[in-house]
This record gives structure tokens, C-alpha cells and sequence, in this order.
């Protein structure tokens, strides 16, 4: 089994996208949209964890209070049965306004090398 994970801006993005994965004959589901957000809006922070920021000379605060850069946004995962699916997913996806966000992925891509 092959995972992709994108980021696209908005609902109707993410909806186009998951439109043109059916056409191409991806198997529903392997499709999942998440958002991150909820019916009161975007989540702003974590505020069930974290220290306070008296706690470890006020570090843990920023780094579990701040908002993270995907709010508001979905997430489209994909899973195939290949390497060649997973990486026409990965296309059509982008072509509907999807990101890959992951650095590694990004690293990878400067080296010459692949990661789906």
C-alpha cells in the first residue's frame, strides 16, 4: 500500500480534487478529505496540553499554543495500491491546487531523489 497526503486551500479544492480522483477510477475509500477546522470554525491552538508559560522557562507555550500554518485548510489522503497510482494521485491532486508540505519530500526532490 502506497499513502499520498496533500494540502489544498479550501472545501471546494479538496472536493475537486476528490471529483477528478473518481473519474480516473480511485477507489472512494482510498479517499479521505479531513479538515482543519470544525463547524465553529478554525482551531486557533491546543489548549487541552501544553504548559504554561512559567513552566521550562516558557518555551513549551509557543511550541504548543501557537497556531499551526495548515488552519483552515484540508487535508486529502490518498491511498493506492502502488507506487504508479500514488504518484498520478499526487498529480491530479496537485493540478487541483494541492501542496505537499512535507520537507522531507521537498529535500528529496533537490537531491534528484523521489518520495511519493
Amino acid at each position: 500500500m502506497n499513502q499520498i497526503v496533500r494540502v489544498v486551500e479550501t472545501v471546494e479544492e479538496a472536493e475537486r480534487a476528490r471529483q477528478a480522483l473518481l473519474g480516473e477510477g480511485f477507489d472512494a475509500n482510498g479517499i479521505e478529505i479531513s479538515h482543519t477546522g470544525d463547524e465553529a470554525g478554525p482551531s486557533e491552538a491546543n489548549f487541552t496540553v501544553g504548559d504554561s508559560p512559567a513552566v521550562k522557562g516558557g518555551t513549551d507555550y509557543k511550541d504548543v499554543y501557537t497556531p499551526g500554518l495548515e488552519i483552515g485548510k484540508c487535508i486529502i489522503t490518498v491511498t493506492t495500491a502502488d507506487a504508479a497510482q500514488a504518484a498520478r494521485a499526487a498529480q491530479i491532486i496537485e493540478y487541483h491546487g494541492g501542496k505537499d508540505n512535507d520537507p522531507a519530500h521537498a529535500a528529496a526532490q533537490r537531491s534528484g531523489s523521489s518520495l511519493a
